[in-house]
């Protein structure tokens, strides 16, 4: 082929794209689009040359609250907002993808607030790039109402992603005055330990006995199906878009509540009702909050519940560090040779367990035979010679 017909060629090649995108333009711009928005019950917010499109929905949900306790180590930078429940703006995004960046996009952004016992959840939702500027300015101005805004693992990607399209539309941030407190976070720490794993969909399976019905769609379809809808005006798949991201703010508010219950008990020593391993959580929490005392009693809480005995408890390592740690720092040396005790009879010979023994029976307990035993387990050099030298001292009746 030579040069002339290989530049016809591409000649022809980019007219048939132009033809395709003002095709395109023109299929976005005709009438079917607004009838496909109106059979998915959205409607415009405005009469702009480029509106956003909004849906509305309203669930009662039981708040056995007042008040919001100190969520001080549930959250990180809890310290820095004490919202009222009604301050508290929940955000959740279905995306053109996962990547981030700049060449992602949110195409429906769903937002929920408390009003009384209602939970209002309010859907804005594109029908095509043009419309991101309208989207913004609303989450702008409905961000000033709140102070803290509530994502589920959104601090990594929702919350940057909705930055990041601010600045390339060069908008301000809309939540950059609010606090982000992200779910995943407290969902961890609370029940990290008796789940498989954080995910909503399985706290709420968890904790609220529900699971997500076949009306739900696959996390993982929801981009191609946006762009479907934009080709072929089909309301049928993005009908399950929307049920999924509302399903996602109510599920994102239950879970909150859970975890506001679980900041109100945690000064209620003991809490019979949970599981040891719900006790070491919160044990957990109450240490990265500098709360030792209650962590130590929730740590005691933990070995006194009835199931442990019959559980892997005293056979979990990182369960007998945690309270090891947490129990020297209230100097309950007793406590700390139970668990000792207890974890060499179900079989644990990790050299770090005979070093906290020995460091017990040397400083605390002060019975120098049993610490010998232990540092040669632990295989220390320097304690064991130590300790061979006060037992020699005390056999020729000198002071140590």
């Amino acid at each position: 082929m030579d040069l002339r017909k290989r530049l016809a060629g591409i000649n022809n090649l980019n007219k048939k794209k132009k033809q395709d995108s003002a095709e395109s333009r023109k299929r976005f711009s005709g009438i079917l689009p607004e009838e496909s928005l109106i059979n998915l019950k959205l409607k415009k917010a405005n009469d702009e040359k480029w509106p956003v499109y909004i849906r509305d929905y309203t669930d009662e949900l039981a708040i056995p609250f007042v008040e919001i306790p100190s969520l001080k180590g549930f959250f990180t930078k809890a310290e820095e907002a004490s919202p009222k429940i009604s301050e508290i703006l929940f955000l959740d995004t279905e995306t053109t993808g996962l990547a981030g960046g700049t060449g992602t996009l949110a195409f429906l952004v769903g937002v929920g607030w408390f009003e009384g016992p209602r939970f209002i959840s309010r859907q804005y939702f594109l029908p095509d790039f043009a419309h991101e500027i309208s989207m913004l300015d609303y989450l702008e101005e409905l961000g000033k109402k709140f102070k803290v805004v509530m994502t589920f693992n959104g601090a990594s990607f929702d919350l940057p992603l909705i930055r990041t399209r601010a600045l390339m539309n060069r908008m301000p941030d809309p939540c950059a005055q609010l606090v982000s407190w992200d779910l995943l976070v407290p969902g961890r720490r609370i029940w990290g330990r008796s789940f498989e794993n954080c995910r909503q969909q399985t706290l709420e399976k968890g904790l609220l006995g529900r699971q997500r019905g076949s009306g739900d769609i696959d996390g993982a379809l929801i981009p191609q199906t946006w762009f479907d809808f934009l080709q072929d005006g089909n309301p049928e798949l993005m009908e399950r878009v929307l049920h999924h991201n509302q399903k996602d703010l109510v599920g994102m508010a239950e879970i909150f509540i859970r975890v506001v219950e679980k900041a109100q008990i945690i000064h209620n020593y003991p809490a019979a009702q949970d599981s040891w391993v719900l006790a070491w959580s919160l044990a957990r929490i109450c240490e990265k909050s500098r709360q030792n005392i209650t962590a130590g009693q929730w740590i005691d809480s933990a070995l006194n519940q009835p199931g442990i005995e019959l559980s892997d408890g005293f056979a979990h390592e990182k369960f007998i560090a945690d309270s090891i740690r947490i129990l020297k720092r209230v100097q309950s040396w007793k406590k700390v040779q139970f668990i000792l005790t207890k974890a060499f009879e179900n079989g644990l010979k990790d050299a770090w367990l005979h070093r906290e023994a020995a460091i017990l029976y040397e400083h605390r307990l002060v019975d120098y035979h049993r610490a010998l035993g232990h540092a040669k387990l632990s295989e220390e050099g320097s304690r064991l010679k130590r300790l061979e030298k006060k037992i020699q001292s005390i056999k020729k009746g000198k002071l140590i």
